[in-house]
């Protein structure tokens, strides 16, 4: 099992645990915890970027970093020189509380065609798309939560 889904449920674990005691942990402080020691980037370089160039949202039950991007280009969507042009996706960087990427289509600033996030599978991440409306179909329909 990879590092960074054990800490996810690692971290929603304490995040049941401390609801049944009526403690809640905040998104932000959350989402510091999901970085590794050895990623290239820490979280304020990330928060920096994402302020100045993307999207951040921050409430009491959530956290996310994104910015649009082009799907054409979308190998770009990590090196932070790199200008999209004509974005088509949102690229959610990081989503971290209750409801993570089901709550970014109520709080992202404007729609765009796709809906896109990194899948890690095995120790290869790739970049995961939905199209914004069936996805907000599936998540009415379903209520489901594809963090």
């Amino acid at each position: 099992m990879n590092r960074q889904l054990v800490v996810q449920l690692i971290l929603l674990r304490q995040r049941k645990s401390l609801a049944k005691k009526n403690l809640v942990i905040n998104p932000i402080e959350e989402a510091q915890e999901l970085y590794k020691p050895d990623s290239p980037r820490n979280f304020g370089e990330d928060l920096a970027f994402y302020l100045s160039n993307g999207y951040v949202y921050s409430g009491r039950d959530l956290f996310i970093m994104g910015r649009p991007i082009t799907r054409r280009d979308d190998g770009f969507v990590l090196d932070y020189s790199f200008k999209f042009n004509d974005p088509n996706a949102w690229f959610v960087h990081l989503a971290a509380g209750e409801g993570g990427l089901r709550r970014f289509l109520d709080v992202a600033p404007f729609k765009l065609e796709w809906v896109c996030w990194h899948k890690n599978k095995t120790d290869r991440a790739e970049l995961n798309y939905y199209n914004w409306d069936k996805y907000k179909e599936k998540v009415d329909k379903y209520g489901i939560n594809k963090d």
